[in-house]
């Protein structure tokens, strides 16, 4: 992953942690946390020796919780 989609990877997912967090329960606000630094760190690794793959994926489930939960609320309106 190079550094430029790490940072707007980064800035995307604060987005919607600034956006959504009233409906984020504490679990999934820890968890897109995490991913966050993880990317983070990634980002200032000078090795880039994390695995892109499991954290790709890492950001694809943090999303797919949202998605899932930001719709079930939407249902519910």
């Amino acid at each position: 992953m190079d550094k430029q989609t790490c940072k707007n990877h980064i800035a995307v997912l604060k987005k919607v942690r600034d956006a959504c967090d009233s409906q984020l329960d504490s679990g999934v606000k820890v968890e897109l946390d995490a991913v966050i630094e993880t990317l983070q760190q990634h980002l200032e690794s000078r090795t880039y020796g994390m695995d892109v793959a499991t954290l790709s994926l890492r950001v694809l489930q943090i999303i797919a919780v949202i998605v899932s939960i930001m719709t079930n609320v939407r249902d519910k309106m």
